[in-house]
């Protein structure tokens, strides 16, 4: 039989998914936040792990927001269970549940013989009502992960859940044309379980021919050339660009350009050259990335990162169609012939 969990708390994702394991539960739990993935996982593992499958046909319902009401969740909730110690209410798209603050009254004294979970994404409940929930159940908030720590996030998702090796420098191609889009770098590493055996290393040719990540003609090897003012490279790359601009559209060009400049612009405007402050700016990178990044940063002057800013808005308008009639691959040839002669 699953434990109870007692202490009400505010708590980490990996805290959350050591309780899950241990099946200590509290009765209600709050998942909110802006950022989906963590929820959706945390929100699996409820599903998976609280009851045996035998005991769910009776005694575990998922309701959404936007197709239910209020009432309906409540009276679910309330109900005994049929065969087994727990029932399990999950309601889904929460933040789409008209009156949701109906459900407080429910929350401040929850049955406890069921555990009832409330997926709020893309958003943040009212304190008001989040502190009922931390009162007498479980918080979790669930935020994006920082740019400066998107890379070693990656790597330790390969490591740790799927069971793979993963160099800085891969981890970071991924982080550079993938973003800060968790769900996505979850499911590319779903994938490559299909046809890449567990304890592998996750090389960039694997990235390229798995993910669809060119290993010479990706963003990050344009930062790259860019950076070192590697004018031939920098086209070159350019113009396979121009090629697959469905897989290199120009507005995440543009918004990588953006932040890899930005960084710089930061880096030059910082009193501070600590190895603190520099993994502020550039993110939690191997030494070795970390000195060609500050390298790229000294290759430029900060009237011509300036200007390399006033490009890149100036071509995200464009690309945009505001004063604009020429085609996407025109734009980008014009926008790097533009930043490599400032």
């Amino acid at each position: 039989m699953a434990k109870r969990e007692s202490s009400s708390k505010s708590v980490t994702f990996d805290a959350m998914v050591r309780q899950i394991r241990e099946k200590q539960f509290a009765p209600v739990y709050l998942l909110h936040g802006e950022e989906p993935f963590f929820i959706d996982r945390l929100c699996k593992m409820f599903e998976e792990s609280i009851l045996e499958p035998d005991e769910r046909d009776f005694n575990q319902v998922v309701l959404y927001g936007k197709d239910t009401e209020a009432d309906m969740v409540l009276a679910n909730a309330k109900q005994f269970p049929f065969g087994s110690p727990y029932r399990v209410v999950i309601l889904k798209e929460a933040k789409e549940l008209k009156h949701i603050e109906l459900l407080d009254a429910y929350v401040q004294n929850p049955s406890p013989q069921t555990i009832f979970i409330v997926c709020y994404k893309y958003g943040t409940m009212k304190a008001a009502q989040t502190k009922a929930y931390a009162s007498h159940g479980v918080v979790f908030h669930s935020e994006g992960i920082k740019d400066w720590n998107l890379n070693a996030w990656i790597q330790n998702l390969a490591e740790q859940t799927f069971n793979y090796r993963l160099s800085p420098q891969t981890a970071a191609v991924l982080g550079e044309h993938i973003g800060n889009d968790l769900s996505r770098i979850y499911t590319e590493f779903q994938k490559l379980q299909v046809v890449i055996p567990a304890g592998s290393e996750i090389t960039p040719d694997i990235v390229e021919k798995y993910i669809g990540i060119s290993k010479e003609y990706n963003i990050f090897e344009l930062q790259e050339a860019l950076g070192s003012r590697n004018l031939s490279k920098a086209y070159n790359i350019m113009l396979n660009f121009t090629l697959h601009l469905k897989e290199n559209p120009n507005i995440r060009t543009i918004t990588m350009l953006y932040s890899f400049y930005h960084k710089m612009i930061r880096y030059h405007l910082s009193p501070d050259k600590s190895n603190d402050a520099l993994r502020t700016i550039f993110g939690n990178l191997p030494p070795s990335i970390m000195a060609r990044n500050v390298g790229f940063a000294n290759n430029h002057t900060m009237p011509q990162l300036t200007r390399i800013i006033s490009i890149l808005r100036e071509y995200d308008l464009k690309c945009k169609g505001v004063d604009s009639s020429n085609d996407d691959a025109e734009l980008l040839k014009e926008m790097i012939y533009k930043i490599t002669h400032v």
